[in-house]
This record gives C-alpha cells, structure tokens and sequence, in this order.
C-alpha cells in the first residue's frame, strides 16, 4: 500500500515538474512573441513570424504593390492577354489585410489566446489579401478579349429576314470555360502567383434545337399573316412583318430573364454566360410581346396623335395680323387602354383567326375653349388650305432669305375681291430689305445675288393658292428645273418664281371673307409651310397630274478657269437639269358648277453643269 502511494507521489511530481516546465517554456514564448506574428504565420506565401505591427504593414503594403504593377497573363490558344490587376476589375484592400493578420496573432498581453499559440509552434497559418473584384467589368472584358478567338453557339430562332417567317438552325460552338479561368485567377490572387493562367475550351452548345423552335415558329407565322392595322385620323400603323419582330420577345422555356448560371467565388457571385446543358433538358423556344418594346411602339403613335389644347387668337397691327393662333382641340392617346387593344389580339397564347384586324385608337379630346368664330369679325374662321415646300441642302444663306421672306407675308391680311401681289408685300429683294447673297438664276446663269432662296416662298405661296382654288392672276415658271422644288416627290411645274419689280405673283380673294395667309418654316424638317385661313365657301379644287413632254438631256458640263481659285481646285457653281415641258390643269367647282378652268404650262430649258477650275497660286 505504501508502495503504490509512493509510485502515484512520484508520478504527480514528474507531471508537476513537467507542466512547471512547460508553463515557462510558453511564458518566455509568449513573452518572446508578444505584439508579433507567431511562427508559422504566412501572408500569403511570404513568412512574417517574429515581425511587429509596423513591419507587418510594410510587408503587406509592397508585396500588393509589387503585384498590383505586374501584368496577369492568360493563355488561349494563340492569343497572350496580358492586364494589370486593376484593369481586371481587382482592387486590393491593404488595411484588411493587415488586421486580419493583427486580429489572428498579435495581443498586448502575452498570456491570452494559449491554444492558437501553441498551435502557430506546429501548424503553418496562411493569411490571404483582401481584394475585391468587379465582376461586372471582369465579364465584359473578357468578352471583349475572347471576342476573336471564340465561336459562341447559335440558338434556334425565328427570322423575318426575307420577309418571310422562317426558323433558323441551331450552330454549335467553342468557348473559353469561364468558371475554370475565374477559378483559376483567384487562386493567383490568393497567393500572389504570377504564373499564366491556361483558359481551356469547352464546346458551347445551343440551348435551343430546331425542333424545339417549331411551336414558336407557328405563332409567329400566324401572327404575321394578319394584317392589324391602328388608326386614328388619317393616320395609321401596322402590326407586321418588321414591325411585329420589334415587338416580340424569345427567350428558352423557364429562363425569360437571361440563360445565366451564377459562379461563388470569394463570396461574390460572377454572373457568367451557361455554356453546357449537362444532364439537362432542351428547353423549348417561347415567345411573347415585349411590354418595354410595346411600350416604346405606343410611345411613338403618342407623339403623332398628342397635341395641345389651344385657344383661338387674333391681333391686327394696322392692315397685318401681328399675331393669329387658330383653335385646336387638344387631344392624347390612352396609353393603356392601347395597350390592352393590342394584348387583345396580338396574343401569342390566343391566336386571333382573322386575317385582317383593325384597331380604332382610343383618344381623349379636350375642347378648346375660345373657338375661331368667337375672336374675329373677319371671316378668319377655319384653315382653308396649305401648300408645302421642302429646302434640304440649301447653304445657311439661302434658308436665312427663306425665313425672312416667309416673316414678311406671315400675317397678311386680303380682304375680299383685292389681289395678293408677292412683290408688293415683300417689297424690293435687296440687302437693305436685310437679305443675303445666295443662288439665283441672272442672264442664263446661275450666280450669288441677294435674297437667293426667296422663290422658294413664292412658289409654296402658289402651291397654297392652287390648292385653296384661288384665282391665280400671275405666275411665271422658273427658266429650268430647281431641285428643291421637286423634294418630297413634287413633280416639275409647280413652281412660281418672281424678280421684284417686273416678275410677280399673284392671286384673287374672290371668296366674300377676308382670307389670311401664315408662314411657317421648320428648319429641321427642312420644310417651309404656306396656310391660307378664312371661310370656306365650299368649292372644291381638282388638279391633274402633270403631263411631261418634249424632255432634253443636259448639255455637257462647262468648266471655265477661275483665278480666285487655288490652282487644282474645281468648285461646281450649276448643277445639271433635264429640259422637258409641264403642263397641268386646275378645275374648281361650287356645288355643280365650274367656276374656274385653268391650265399651267412650263417651259424648263435644258441646264448644263458648270465647273470652276482653279488658275490661282
């Protein structure tokens, strides 16, 4: 008994003995260790054991900065894609990065945190940069610099490119395997590698195959053989063809958002193309109306019906309104009922069966409140007709004359039984009228005069006229074809130019009322505007199209030397022009009777290009 209570005494005095050893050993490794990185600590793979706060720190600050100043480099076949970190998206957190390796094994007292202590004397402890990545700009990147070298695979779809609905196959294709290469970059950061990353390929194959297309392909071919027609007014638009592709949306059965898979990698998810249908079904093509598409369609009918409530005004200045705005009725279209009609029938899950379908445009009018016959005793009641022009290419000179004189007969006022004389309004085209020099046919020839550009108004002021059934009292057509006044599909004939005094034109106010004539140019159209307000008296205006005769070609073009001009320049002053007749006749009626018959003829000379060619130094 005494035996075996002296063996246990011994053996309790080795176990104190030694845990009194061991006690010191950790007191001086602790004391030898405090407010230092224990053994075995790693920031990445360079070893800071032994090293304080402020060597930890610069350690940490150049080992980034050595990294972030060197390229990364990715292998893809035969393409070297080399980048800095920071142009990948990355960006180091160099402060996290040192209190992560503070927080773990740096204490003021050296007798805290026994267990991890002694753990730092056996097992290596690796500490990671903190960085975090744009993955957003990762993506894009790298789709920008796999552009070349890749062949994404093709989605069976449905095409309108022929004019014709038809499916296009399916194509398979090879990538670069996006969620191994982003593994793969991560591990570099992780550890501060500089060695390549090798981007390996994958087969990307087609999420939708051509017999999964078919069911979509019949909707659409249904969808496109009817003719849905909206209106309102005299306006209309179709549903149809390129139109109705515009508006549609395909996307694969159960993914209508996008085809994405989403990768986690240091805790931020990489939103990556899904290039492999492993083990998973085809899914089937579907298809459905875009209601941002829509949206945008309506919008765009929106601007065309939608106009303002306006009141009706009137005020003369002496024999000239200084300011007319006639009444409109104010009038916007309901966006959503619009689109209800529309879901109504062109609906992918509910095919309509009529091949022809209209769609009468739900709009909300707003009257206005002072009316045309309430603001005047003039008889300046209702817009009696307007003749249209079109100036596209003209030099800023010519559209200035254009504005000036359309200023001069906006607001005239004819009273009943007198003559419009275009000359005697506008008064004498000159510089001190304020016109400037642009183009102008003088003597044959076409040469910079002032007020180039006014036969443009003149001749919408006939076009007004004609149309408004007017007496035209004088016209002289214009000594060869202009190109302005055939824009927009304006046959040759329907011109009028004047030379202030002896050329003019004019019309008779034969209706009973004062009539009013409005100027508008819309230079962003290109496009100037003539409206001859009054009261209608109900005559009704016929005009034929024009027959052309007697057509000449151009003659060939002249150049002539000009020394003004640096010696290898030619500059073209006159523009080539058939020569041909145009004859066309007006009949205009009240009630049943003819009470004007009229015919216009215009004799346009043939016109030859001219050139000037340079003799200058």
């Amino acid at each position: 008994m005494k035996r075996k209570k002296s063996e246990l005494n011994k053996a309790l005095g080795i176990f104190t003995i030694t845990f009194f050893s061991l006690s010191m050993i950790f007191l001086v490794y602790a004391v030898l260790f405090a407010s230092k990185a224990l053994p075995n600590t790693y920031f990445t793979n360079f070893n800071v054991a032994g090293r304080n706060i402020e060597q930890i720190s610069k350690v940490v600050d150049n080992r980034i900065e050595s990294f972030e100043t060197e390229k990364i480099t990715i292998l893809a076949g035969n393409a070297k894609i080399e980048l800095l970190p920071h142009e990948l998206g990355i960006d180091f957190d160099n402060e996290i990065s040192k209190q992560n390796i503070f927080d773990l094994f740096i204490a003021d007292n050296p007798l805290e945190d026994y267990g991890n202590r002694m753990t730092a004397l056996f097992f290596k402890k690796k500490i990671k940069p903190s960085y975090k990545v744009d993955y957003s700009k990762l993506s894009n990147l790298l789709d920008e610099k796999f552009a070349d070298i890749e062949k994404k695979a093709s989605d069976a779809t449905i095409s309108f490119g022929t004019g014709e609905v038809e499916i296009l196959k399916e194509k398979n294709g090879v990538v670069v395997d996006r969620t191994k290469l982003v593994s793969d970059l991560v591990s570099r950061l992780d550890n501060f590698s500089n060695a390549p990353i090798i981007a390996t390929y994958i087969e990307d194959k087609p999420k939708i195959k051509n017999e999964n297309a078919k069911a979509a392909f019949e909707k659409v071919k249904t969808l496109n053989n009817q003719n849905i027609i909206l209106s309102y007014g005299f306006d209309t638009w179709t549903i149809t063809g390129e139109t109705l592709a515009d508006l549609l949306k395909f996307y694969a059965r159960g993914q209508i958002d996008n085809n994405l898979v989403s990768v986690h990698l240091s805790s931020t998810p990489l939103i990556i193309n899904d290039v492999n249908f492993k083990g998973k079904e085809q899914p089937a093509l579907e298809v459905q109306l875009d209601n941002e598409k829509l949206a945008l369609f309506i919008e765009e009918i929106a601007i065309v019906v939608d106009k303002p409530t306006v009141d009706a005004t009137l005020e003369l200045d002496g024999v000239k309104v200084s300011k007319f705005t006639p009444a409109q009725d104010g009038q916007a279209l309901d966006k959503t009922l619009t689109k209800d009609l529309i879901l109504n029938v062109v609906s992918v899950d509910n095919l309509d069966s009529r091949e022809e379908v209209a769609i009468k445009l739900p709009v909300n009018v707003t009257k206005a409140r002072i009316a045309n016959e309430e603001i005047n005793s003039l008889g300046i009641r209702e817009l009696v007709a307007s003749g249209n022009s079109y100036f596209a290419g003209s030099i800023p000179n010519r559209v200035f004359n254009i504005g000036l004189g359309a200023s001069l007969i906006n607001g005239t006022l004819v009273p009943p039984g007198e003559v419009f004389s275009f000359n005697s309004i506008v008064g004498p085209v000159s510089a001190e009228q304020g016109f400037k020099q642009a183009y102008v046919i003088n003597k044959g020839r076409t040469v910079l005069d002032d007020g180039g550009g006014i036969c443009q108004v003149s001749t919408t002021v006939f076009r007004a006229a004609l149309n408004a059934g007017l007496p035209i009292e004088a016209r002289t057509a214009h000594a060869y074809r202009v190109a302005y006044y055939e824009q927009r599909g304006f046959a040759p004939g329907f011109d009028a130019t004047i030379w202030s005094p002896t050329v003019d034109l004019k019309f008779k106010n034969d209706t009973g009322h004062h009539i009013l004539v409005q100027a508008i140019v819309d230079r962003a159209q290109s496009k100037l505007q003539v409206d001859i307000y009054g009261t209608s008296d109900g005559r009704n205006v016929e005009i034929s199209d024009p027959v052309l005769s007697n057509k000449r070609p151009a003659p060939e073009p002249l150049y002539q030397d000009d020394p003004a001009l640096p010696k290898g320049t030619t500059k073209q002053v006159d523009f080539a022009a058939e020569g041909l007749t145009s004859v066309f006749s007006r009949k205009v009626y009240k009630g049943d009777a003819l009470i004007i018959d009229d015919t216009f003829k215009s004799n346009f000379r043939p016109w030859q290009a001219v050139y000037l060619v340079g003799t200058g130094t």
